[in-house]
């Protein structure tokens, strides 16, 4: 959700109850909301940034690439048997998603956000019309299919 849209709806939170407990219920409920809205934003790790914007876009879209090779390379080993290949994987899916956050930032976190919660909702919905409920979080077996 776009940041102004996450601070206008905490902040609606806060008030504008008639009753005088009422009030000062939605008032508390409000601010512990305005916290949180804070505390997510405060997650945003800022040497994130700092690399992102020291190389900026076209560097780290070419690094990107370079990270994605270099996981297919890793996957490529899974495939053949490599003992190994597990943790090869682990480091290029962690280099990929440290790129891929700085060039979030610099394309704009609220819009990749939003884009990024229309493809999930899309996809969540295919599972749905077929028939795939139920299926446990992080479960083995539906990690390693």
């Amino acid at each position: 959700m776009k940041f102004k849209k996450r601070v206008l709806r905490a902040i609606h939170e806060i008030g504008g109850c008639d009753a005088a407990d009422e009030w000062s219920k939605g008032y508390d409920d409000g601010v512990n909301d305005a916290y949180k809205v804070i505390d997510e934003l405060a997650d945003e790790d800022p040497r994130i940034w700092q690399i992102a914007n020291h190389y900026g876009f076209t560097s780290q879209a070419n690094m990107l690439t370079e990270e994605a090779a270099e996981f297919t390379v890793a996957l490529n080993k899974l495939r053949r048997g490599s003992s190994e290949a597990y943790e090869q994987i682990k480091e290029e899916v962690a280099d990929s998603i440290v790129i891929a956050l700085q060039l979030r930032l610099l394309l704009g976190a609220d819009e990749i956000d939003e884009i990024m919660d229309e493809k999930i909702d899309r996809q969540l919905g295919r599972i749905q019309s077929e028939g795939e409920t139920g299926i446990e979080k992080g479960s083995f077996n539906n990690r390693f299919r």
